[in-house]
Order: structure tokens, then C-alpha cells, then sequence
């Protein structure tokens, strides 16, 4: 199994070079499989070369990287023998590549052309070193390599290509990074104390708007400015809340917005929906503040309301509180739905034919029609209410 990531943008290439192998390696009725990660943050060393050749880390950066897995053993692997190296010979010395992450040996670098199946003494350009099981090694050439081990050298090639697709990682020249232009991913946290900077200072602006929150927020980002140390509580406090967000059912900037701070990058094509998040913050907590307080309302009228009267009885009701909750068109015209609180916390409901003045402080005489129980709050439904002279 070998394991290596690869820039994003080249995902895709890297799958047909993959696709290709995988059909030779059918062919040769060997194993060969692959699997792809999510893109995920990699961080990324931009080399240069000074003027006496010397290459030195110019600068890093956290790009969209994929892994790919690559199950290819079989290439290499047959009857108990698995081929360590290929030796290039030459008359200045031997070129050595590994195979599997197997170390290579000093000397090999220094091995005759010999080959231990045939024992022919010719001259080889290529052989292979190869292990038992035991751990003995054994100096094969091209040509008797499957015969000796079963493993064809045209599989060594294509573990070859498959080392090549490894080789060199992602760190790269200045000038290729320049030429690549990658997708780069950005802290999470970062990007949301910029945004709330930006709104605590100018306001929340939509993107479509000049000089927007996402447009401003980027520009401190891209330009490597540090947020405040308000902003980075405030973002920290944003992703825990999106963290441990119930996300059934939700739909909008801030469920598109989880997997962002799961993960702790994100691209800039996706800072517009960040940018909104303080704001986000600021209602839900908001929201959070109005429920907590209906139901702190909720609790002390359960407690403190009563049942008025019997049914049918009139009664005179020292109003302390009047709220019109909602009306409706029906085929009898229009029903206004009234709440009224006396002076004790009882609540009363009238369902009324004609609209209300505002109330409060009057006496409102009123016939008991019921007596019923919402939310766990007793209520005295009241019926033919007229305010007294």
C-alpha cells in the first residue's frame, strides 16, 4: 500500500495516470486499486534558489490537497520474493531506486552485472535485487526476473510509474508555484475575526454591496493582517456554536457553514458565507434571549394564572395588560384573537367579532365562556367584552 497527496487541481490527471495502470496490471492479472480522500488542507514549502545555488524556504502556504492510496503490492510481490531495487549499470556507477520503501544498500551502488538465476556473464544494462521470505537477496536480470521470482518486469515498470506519480511530494520551486496558481485554504478562525472586525467597524454589508464585509474581510486576510483579540474570541465563539449545531432541517449560510469549521480551512469562494456569520451570531443569540424570556413568562404565568369565575358568570376584570395575538378572515368576517392579564397574572382570551381599542388600566366587563389549559398556563376564555362606563 503507498499513500502520497497531490495538489487538488491535479486530481483528476492523476486519476487517468491511475486508471491507465489499473487496466495494464488487469492484463497481468495482479491487484491494483486505488482510493481518493476529501480535499483537505496541506500545508505547502515554496523553495528558491539563492545566488550561490543554495535552495532555501522562501515562504508556506496551506493549499486543497487530495490522498490518494494506492493497493499495487502485486507489482512487486509474487511466490514469496518481492523486488527490493532496479540497478541502472554504468561505467560511472550504478543508479539505485527502491521499490516498496525498501532501504537501498551501499552496495549496490558498486553490484556487477550478474545475474544469480542464469549465472550468464554478459553485460546488462538492468537488474533487479530481490528478498525472500527468508531475507536472502538475489541479483536477477530483466529477462529472467519472472522466470525466477514471477514477477514480470513490465509490473516493475509500472511500480516505477507509480513511485514517479509519489515522487517529489508538494513543495515546490517559487516559479512553479507561481505557474501552478493553487487553490489556497485559509484558517477558519481567522477568516470569521476579520469578518466580525469588519462589522463591528463599518456595519454588515451584503457582497453585492460596494466595499461588502466579504470584500473588506478578504482583503485583511489576503493581506496577512491580524484580527483582534475580540475578533478571534468572537470567531472562536462561532465555531463552537456551529460546532455542536443541530443542522436537521436547516438550510442556509450557517448549515453551509459546518463542515467549514469542522474542518478549520476554508477557500476564498466561500469567505462570503463566513462573513455573515457574526451577524448569524449576533441573532441567534438574540433569538435565544426572546425564547428564554417567553418562557421565563411562560413559567411565572403557569404559576401565578388561575381559573376566573364559573361559566356563564359576569365578571368585572381590572385589565394590567392587552395583546392583540392575531386575527383571521372566516365566512363570518373577521375573528381578532385578544390575551388580557389582570392585576393578579390570570390570563383571559377573547375571541372578538370587531377590533379592540388598546386597553390597559380599564375595567373590562366580560362574560366567563370556558375554561381551558395552553402550554400549561390556565386561561378563562371570555366571550361579549365591553369596556365599563
Amino acid at each position: 500500500m503507498e499513500r502520497f497527496a497531490v495538489y487538488a487541481e491535479a486530481a483528476e490527471e492523476v486519476k487517468k495516470k491511475l486508471d491507465r495502470l489499473a487496466k495494464k496490471a488487469a492484463g497481468y492479472e495482479i491487484p491494483f486499486s486505488y482510493t481518493v480522500s476529501e480535499e483537505h488542507p496541506e500545508v505547502v514549502r515554496v523553495m528558491d534558489a539563492g545566488p550561490d545555488g543554495t535552495v532555501h524556504e522562501v515562504n508556506r502556504y496551506t493549499v486543497a490537497a487530495v490522498d490518494f492510496v494506492v493497493e499495487c503490492d502485486g507489482l512487486i510481490k509474487a511466490n514469496g520474493w518481492t523486488v527490493c531495487a532496479k540497478i541502472e549499470h554504468g561505467e560511472k556507477g550504478n543508479i539505485v531506486t527502491g521499490f516498496g520503501g525498501h532501504p537501498v544498500l551501499p552496495e549496490w551502488y558498486s553490484v556487477d552485472a550478474g545475474c544469480d538465476h542464469c549465472h550468464v556473464k554478459r553485460p546488462r544494462s538492468v537488474t533487479f535485487m530481490c528478498e525472500n521470505e527468508q531475507g536472502e537477496y538475489r541479483q536477477v536480470g530483466r529477462t529472467c526476473l519472472k522466470d525466477y521470482t514471477g514477477i514480470s518486469p513490465a509490473t516493475t515498470a509500472m511500480w516505477a510509474e507509480v513511485r514517479d506519480l509519489m515522487a517529489g511530494g508538494m513543495d515546490c520551486m517559487i516559479g512553479e508555484w507561481e505557474s501552478r496558481n493553487p487553490a489556497q485554504m485559509y484558517d477558519v478562525r481567522v477568516v470569521l475575526a476579520h469578518a466580525y472586525d469588519v462589522v463591528k467597524e463599518f456595519g454588515y454589508r451584503k457582497s453585492d454591496e460596494l466595499n461588502s464585509t466579504r470584500e473588506m474581510a478578504t482583503d485583511r486576510v489576503l493581506d496577512g493582517k491580524e484580527p483582534s483579540a475580540e475578533g478571534l474570541s468572537v470567531a472562536q465563539e462561532i465555531v463552537d456554536w456551529l460546532i455542536t449545531m443541530d443542522v436537521e432541517g436547516i438550510i442556509g449560510p450557517e448549515r453551509d457553514c459546518v463542515p467549514l469549521v469542522q474542518s478549520g480551512y476554508a477557500k476564498r469562494r466561500h469567505f462570503g458565507r463566513l462573513a455573515y456569520m457574526p451577524v448569524a451570531l449576533k441573532r441567534h443569540k438574540e433569538r435565544a434571549a426572546r425564547e428564554a424570556k417567553r418562557e421565563a413568562d411562560r413559567q411565572m404565568a403557569a404559576t401565578n394564572s388561575k381559573y376566573v369565575g364559573a361559566v356563564g358568570e359576569r365578571l368585572s376584570i381590572k385589565v394590567a395588560a392587552a395583546q392583540l395575538l392575531t386575527s383571521w378572515d372566516g365566512y363570518y368576517g373577521t375573528t381578532w384573537l385578544y390575551k388580557f392579564t389582570d392585576e393578579s397574572g390570570n390570563e383571559f382570551v377573547w375571541y372578538a367579532s370587531r377590533p379592540c381599542d388598546a386597553i390597559g388600566g380599564e375595567v373590562l366587563k366580560a362574560t366567563v365562556k370556558d375554561h381551558k389549559e395552553r402550554d400549561g398556563v390556565k386561561q378563562t376564555i371570555i366571550t361579549r367584552c365591553s369596556v365599563a362606563a
